[in-house]
């Protein structure tokens, strides 16, 4: 997989990760979506040092779908607000304009 198509960690049911797809289609988007519940993702995640850094404690993990892995990074609380998804900070993400 390249480094430069983003990774989205979704789950079903999960309305903002339908937000998110759908807003990344709209824009032509290219993306790679995997699911939470995917046990050999989940697997290598756990082995990821930067995910354990950013999810997890001594009580365990916690993440919030969507996350996204893109440019060496785990974005997630940064692209949503109250009203949804933060457009302006998407647009810088995956840029698009």
């Amino acid at each position: 997989m390249e480094a430069k198509t983003p990774l989205l960690i979704t789950k079903t049911d999960c309305s903002r990760c339908h937000e998110l797809k759908e807003w990344l289609d709209e824009r032509d988007v290219k993306y790679v979506e995997r699911d939470i519940n995917d046990e050999e993702f989940v697997h290598n995640l756990l082995h990821d040092d930067n995910f354990l850094t950013t999810f997890c404690d001594a009580d365990g993990c916690i993440v919030n779908t969507p996350v996204v892995i893109h440019k060496g990074k785990y974005w997630f609380k940064e692209l949503w607000g109250i009203s949804g998804l933060r457009e302006k900070e998407a647009k810088k993400l995956f840029g698009v304009k």
